[in-house]
Order: C-alpha cells, then sequence, then structure tokens
C-alpha cells in the first residue's frame, strides 16, 4: 500500500492569465518504508476548469547511497474533458520538475505511455488523490463536471 506523506505548500501569483493566485503542494510516496517518489501538484486556484493542474513525479530509487541520476521526471496533467475529468501523461521535459536537482532527466509522453513506469506513475496518482487533503479543489473541480448542470 502507498503512503502519502504532505510536506510543503506555496501560494504564488498573480496568474498572468487570470489574475488567479497559484498553489503548489509536495510530498513523499513510500511502499512501506521504501520510498517511492517525490511528488509536486500545481493550480490556479479557481481556474481548474480554465488550466487544469499538473501533477510531477519523481520517480527511480531513493534512500542512503543515491543521488539524482538513479532518479527521473513523469508529468501528468489533470484536465476536465467532455468524457469527464481525466489524467494526461504529458512530457516532463517541458516541466521544471524535468530539470531539477532530484532527476538526471524529465521522460517524455512517448517514453512512459504503455510501459511498467506509467503503471506506476497511475498507482501514485491515485495514492495522492485520496490521501492529500490539499487538493480538494481539484477533487471538487474534477467531480463537479459529472454532476448534472454544472
Amino acid at each position: 500500500m502507498l503512503i502519502v506523506t504532505p510536506t510543503g505548500t506555496k501560494d504564488f501569483g498573480p496568474c498572468a492569465c487570470c489574475g488567479d493566485n497559484s498553489r503548489k503542494v509536495w510530498g513523499l510516496v513510500h511502499r512501506g518504508a521504501a520510498g517511492e517518489a517525490a511528488y509536486f501538484v500545481e493550480w490556479t486556484m479557481g481556474q481548474i476548469a480554465r488550466h487544469g493542474a499538473h501533477f510531477d513525479l519523481v520517480l527511480g530509487k531513493w534512500g542512503d547511497g543515491t543521488t539524482r541520476e538513479d532518479r527521473y521526471a513523469v508529468s501528468l496533467e489533470f484536465q476536465r474533458t467532455e468524457q469527464g475529468p481525466a489524467f494526461i501523461i504529458i512530457d516532463a521535459t517541458d516541466r521544471d520538475v524535468g530539470r531539477d536537482d532530484l532527476v538526471r532527466r524529465g521522460l517524455r509522453r512517448d517514453e512512459v505511455i504503455g510501459t511498467e513506469v506509467a503503471k506506476q506513475a497511475f498507482d501514485i496518482i491515485d495514492a495522492i488523490w485520496l490521501q492529500d487533503a490539499r487538493i480538494e479543489e481539484i477533487r471538487r473541480a474534477g467531480f463537479d463536471q459529472l454532476r448534472p448542470g454544472t
């Protein structure tokens, strides 16, 4: 079972597009005692329907003796689509996490789709979705669309 541990939050802005502030939250994901991932979630508050939200994951080996060479970044975008809420794997090379000191490099979408890395990423997203209360606004935005009249 994956355990999510929230570790930080930062608000910033305003967004050049809409004028609203943005929020970034981050934390760690463990499987038992072993480190599984670090994560960063970023969205513009009150504008999820317009801008979506980004979920950036740092995967690979963690613990004593590991370095950034042992880790890589995977990025997903949360969007409200005509079919409902969806997570879409995007190029981590286009995100700050893909150039972060925590990772060797960011993976492109085509390097992730259909691989075990994709399965791991979606399992981690599920854990974050269910366990990190700080993303309640994103959860509400995704499910509001499913209710008639929203």
